[in-house]
């Protein structure tokens, strides 16, 4: 008691024009309750503070007794995420050192000194010159994903969520691995890609609650263990990767991917060095995850979308059909520049961002300062939440913050809106380093996929579309469910 009542306290102290703005948090429970609960998401209940803090820049919440200061004003979610980078280059929670096996070399997941590390060769692989390679190989899979919806008939609901996680650990085995995966074969079952990608975020009650511990309870890691990523699948990636690298090198096979990038860095004498191999499987598999899950997700919400607003999906068809005509390829220079296919994927990454908050961490003293006076000084070690979810709905940044409006990203609305304010992506340095390579995904699929078929909801479909608060990452309550029906 004599410490939490302190604890609680500590808003009042941070403000130098007058107390920083604070909630009156649940006691020893603070203001996440509903979060963990899995009755919101943390998105959704920051967005519900934000709207009661409304004309404040900034303001404290508490995660259990933990003190975390919300940045909402965009000038200062700029300070924080660009501007004064040096202050706030750490994410909340990371895994340096002896933690997680796989995390620890995720560029999410670590400190700032061992990120720029990991950025620099993540900048290396998904350089837009290795982004461009890999169009060929994400064409193919589109045209498998295409097959493979259009071998099922047009009167079947389909599971939107599962063929787009087909299509990506399809997708992902040919670019990553230079593997043809089946994952996409008809009357075939989803494969070890999927299942192995499927098991990182839907595996056992232990894994689960590691999670959950991850986002609100770190410390409890040191009690029931860090470790995220189930062995079976740490050591299925370690044996592709040495099976690959040891075949390539032995027949003398060139391909410009992932594997051939690590055969470069782990054949020493002839042989595979076995220390190096464990740390480049890591990348592997870290690499597998982020464009196996997110993008997944964002195809099928993309086109969970366009099946509730046909008059957007047959605008965006009109201009594929414009630039593709009846006998011609999708090349990848046509794909990249679709102005209303980049508007659709954009909307529908301000509507459910893959990340519904950035969460950082104060590593230098500092002070935020708005352009209202208000200003707040931030310690060393303090959380700093950035509320996506409540920026993207902003009805003084965006005109129609709750629809479908594609047009939220014409030259002239993007020019009306401060800047850093769209957050799909994140901002500033650490950016999502595989952006480009991950939008290119999404669009070969939905351009493909609308060049052949009308998309509708499936019967199953819940509308209106709600975002589901259990799932990890994205989904929507009741799934994705949709129906294909050939184009004449």
């Amino acid at each position: 008691m004599v410490f939490v009542k302190p604890a609680f306290k500590l808003w009042l102290s941070y403000g130098k024009v007058g107390p920083a703005a604070w909630t009156k948090p649940t006691f020893l429970i603070g203001d996440m309750w509903e979060a963990m609960r899995a009755r919101k998401t943390i998105g959704q209940v920051l967005e519900t503070l934000c709207r009661k803090n409304d004309k404040e820049p900034f303001f404290g919440v508490y995660k259990l007794l933990k003190p975390i200061l919300v940045v909402k004003d965009p000038e200062l979610v700029s300070e924080v995420l660009v501007k004064n980078f040096s202050s706030f280059g750490n994410n909340e929670v990371t895994f340096d050192g002896g933690a997680d096996e796989v995390f620890r070399e995720n560029p999410f997941s670590v400190g700032l000194d061992r990120w720029k590390e990991l950025r620099t060769r993540l900048s290396q692989a998904f350089s837009p010159s290795r982004v461009k390679l890999a169009y060929d190989d994400l064409l193919t899979s589109s045209r498998c994903l295409a097959d493979f919806v259009a071998a099922a008939g047009a009167d079947t609901s389909q599971d939107g969520l599962l063929l787009c996680k087909r299509f990506t650990a399809h997708a992902s085995a040919r670019v990553l691995f230079g593997i043809e995966s089946h994952s996409l074969e008809v009357g075939s079952e989803p494969g070890v890609f999927y299942d192995m990608g499927h098991e990182v975020f839907n595996g056992s009650m232990m894994q689960s609650l590691r999670f959950t511990a991850y986002f609100f309870f770190p410390p409890l890691l040191h009690i029931i263990g860090h470790q995220l990523v189930d062995w079976k699948v740490i050591n299925f990636f370690r044996k592709l990767m040495k099976d690959s690298i040891e075949y390539r090198h032995k027949e003398g096979v060139v391909r410009d991917d992932f594997v051939s990038h690590a055969a470069k860095a782990l054949i020493v004498d002839g042989k595979v060095d076995e220390a190096a191999l464990k740390k480049m499987a890591n990348q592997a598999i870290n690499s597998y995850i982020e464009t196996f899950e997110t993008s997944a997700l964002s195809v099928g919400s993309t086109l969970l979308l366009l099946a509730t607003h046909p008059k957007e999906q047959e605008q965006l068809r009109a201009e594929i059909r414009e630039r593709v005509k009846p006998g011609q390829d999708l090349d990848y220079e046509t794909v990249t520049t679709l102005p209303f296919l980049d508007k659709v994927i954009k909307e529908t990454m301000r509507l459910f961002p893959p990340a519904d908050t950035i969460r950082r961490c104060c590593t230098k003293a500092t002070r935020l300062q708005s352009a209202s006076g208000r200003s707040v000084n931030v310690e060393p070690g303090t959380a700093v939440y950035i509320p996506v979810d409540a920026l993207h709905h902003d009805p003084a940044i965006y005109s129609h913050p709750h629809d479908f409006w594609p047009d939220h990203f014409s030259a002239e609305e993007i020019a009306s809106r401060p800047k850093n304010t769209f957050l799909g992506f994140s901002e500033g340095p650490r950016q999502c380093p595989g952006m480009k390579y991950a939008t290119l995904k999404v669009k070969t699929a939905i351009a493909t996929l609308l060049q052949r078929f009308e998309v509708t909801p499936g019967e199953q479909q819940v509308l209106p579309i709600k975002r589901d608060p259990k799932a990890f990452i994205i989904n929507y309550e009741g799934g994705i469910w949709l129906k294909f029906r050939p184009l004449p």
